[in-house]
C-alpha cells in the first residue's frame, strides 16, 4: 500500500561517490526505523562544492567505515521493498555504482521518485525538496542532511499521493497503480480539477546532469576557483571548453570578464550564468519538460 515504503537519500563527496546516508522506513504512514550514517568514500577526493553543499569535509569521514562494511545493517532496507527518492535516478545510480563497486549484489526492489509526481501533478515555481517541503508545510530544519532529506521525501510521497489521488480521473489504491498512472502521462496529463494540476508534456526520467552540455568558465569567481568549477562541470557529465563557441550551452561569467566573450556569448545566444545560478544547476533536481 502508499503508506508502506522506505525513503532513502545519499549526499555525495562528487559524482556518484557516497559520503552519507539516510533512510527512514515508513509502516502505515509513519516512520517505524531511521538509519544515518556518514561513508568513507572510495578515493577520499571531495569536490568542494559538494562540501560547501552538504557540509562534509575529508576530516569527518575519515575515520567512518566504507559503504561495503555498513550494507550489512541495512541490506534488510532494500530487499523486495518500495524505494522513494527525490530525484530517485540519482540516488538510485549511487547505489548501484557503489555496490558494483563493492561487488555487492544488488538487491530486487521497486523505486519511485517524487521529483517526477510533482513535476506531474503539481505547478509551483520549482520542484526542489525545500519548495515541496514548504508547500506540504513539512518542517525541514537541516536541508541536505541525508537523514532529515530521507524524511522529508517520505512525507512529501504520502502528501503527493493523496493529492493527486483527490484529482484524477479515478482513485489509485497502491503505488503500483500510482506508477503506472503517473508515466502514462508522458504526453498530457487528463485532470478534473486544475486548481494545483496543469496540463504539461511531460519527458519521464530526465535528469538535471550535465551530460551533454559544454561550458565555458570566465573571469574571477567569489566562492570558488576556476579549477573547483571546471572539476564540478566534468564531475556532473559536462564539458568544459576553451572557448566560446556555437557548441557552447553555457558560460559561467564571473567579474572582471573581458566584454569581447561577452559579446561573443551575447551574438551567440549562449545562456551567461552566474556563479551562484551554476550552483543551483547542479544541485537543484528538476526533471525536463517541454
Amino acid at each position: 500500500m502508499k503508506n508502506n515504503f522506505v525513503a532513502i537519500d545519499f549526499e555525495t563527496s562528487y559524482g556518484h561517490i557516497p559520503c552519507s546516508i539516510g533512510i527512514v522506513e515508513f509502516i502505515d504512514g509513519k516512520v517505524v526505523n531511521e538509519f544515518y550514517s556518514l561513508i568513507k568514500p572510495i578515493d577520499l577526493k571531495f569536490n568542494p562544492i559538494n562540501s560547501r553543499i552538504n557540509g562534509i569535509h575529508l576530516e569527518d569521514v575519515f575515520n567512518e567505515r566504507e559503504f561495503d562494511q555498513i550494507w550489512d545493517e541495512i541490506e534488510h532496507f532494500f530487499v523486495d521493498r518500495v524505494i522513494i527518492a527525490h530525484n530517485s535516478s540519482t540516488d538510485i545510480t549511487v547505489l548501484e555504482k557503489t555496490l558494483n563497486h563493492y561487488r555487492i549484489h544488488k538487491p530486487n526492489f521497486d523505486s519511485y521518485c517524487t521529483l517526477n509526481i510533482a513535476k506531474s501533478v503539481l505547478d509551483i515555481e520549482n520542484y526542489k525538496l525545500s519548495t515541496l517541503a514548504k508547500y506540504f508545510n513539512i518542517k525541514q530544519e537541516d536541508y541536505h542532511n541525508a537523514l532529515e532529506d530521507a524524511f522529508v521525501c517520505g512525507k512529501i510521497f504520502i502528501e503527493m499521493f493523496d493529492d493527486f489521488n483527490n484529482k484524477v480521473s479515478r482513485p489509485l489504491n497502491s503505488i503500483k497503480s500510482l506508477r503506472s498512472e503517473v508515466r502514462n502521462y508522458k504526453q498530457y496529463l487528463q485532470i478534473n480539477d486544475n486548481s494545483k494540476i496543469i496540463k504539461k508534456s511531460y519527458v519521464w526520467n530526465a535528469t538535471d546532469k550535465l551530460l551533454g552540455k559544454t561550458f565555458v568558465v570566465s573571469g574571477v569567481f567569489e566562492k570558488f576557483s576556476r579549477d573547483d568549477l571546471k572539476k564540478a562541470i566534468e564531475d556532473n557529465g559536462g564539458k568544459v571548453g576553451s572557448s566560446i563557441s556555437a557548441k557552447t550551452d553555457y558560460v559561467i561569467a564571473g567579474d572582471n570578464m573581458g566584454p569581447a566573450k561577452l559579446d561573443k556569448a551575447n551574438k551567440l545566444n549562449i545562456s551567461i550564468i552566474s556563479e551562484d545560478d551554476f550552483i543551483n544547476l547542479i544541485t537543484k533536481t528538476n526533471a525536463v519538460t517541454e
